[in-house]
């Protein structure tokens, strides 16, 4: 029997796993070691959420648009979490206290800074093929317009996040709500 799935999910995953298998070997090294061990566990979980859609997503019935704003919305997401919390274990963010509503790094200026906030705001891309797959899973294809309804909300919740993510970047002290 053979079983279709997503390539690059799957290739995401395996690189995912052995990225967050390796992070907390760096933590003698690292400014906040912590975060290491929270990379470590993050890179285990998402690879099982890419391993998960990689199966799923053959099966979950998504005009080509949506598929692909759905798909890339994944690889950014979890992409931006996985790398943003391995800056923020090597730059030394909570060395006293982890990230936890988007704040700057504490003593840090400048570039990387703006670099690791964004990496964390844009990890809320994830929630794209979420939405987008559940309504797939129950779209009706005989209904002519859902395929454009789909296509639409990709658009649209891509947009939304897209917007969200540059404003708690560049205001974060508006993100402590």
């Amino acid at each position: 029997m053979k079983i279709e799935y997503h390539k690059s999910f799957v290739a995401s995953g395996l690189i995912m796993i052995l990225m967050g298998l390796l992070a907390p070997l760096a933590h003698k090294h690292a400014a906040a070691p912590f975060a290491l061990l929270q990379a470590h566990l993050i890179g285990e979980v998402q690879a099982l959420l890419f391993f998960s859609f990689a199966v799923l997503w053959p099966a979950i019935n998504l005009p080509r648009l949506a598929s692909v704003i759905s798909s890339a919305s994944l690889q950014i997401g979890l992409w931006a979490n996985m790398i943003g919390t391995l800056f923020i274990g090597i730059l030394g963010a909570g060395k006293e206290q982890y990230i936890a509503n988007m704040d700057r790094i504490p003593g840090l200026q400048g570039p990387w800074n703006d670099l690791t906030n964004l990496l964390i705001n844009l990890a809320s891309f994830a929630v794209i093929p979420i939405i987008i797959a559940f309504f797939g899973v129950l779209r009706r294809n005989h209904f002519e317009g859902s395929g454009k309804a789909l296509n639409t909300a990709a658009i649209i919740l891509f947009l939304l996040i897209a917007t969200f993510a540059i404003l708690q970047t560049v205001f974060p002290e508006y993100s402590n709500f």
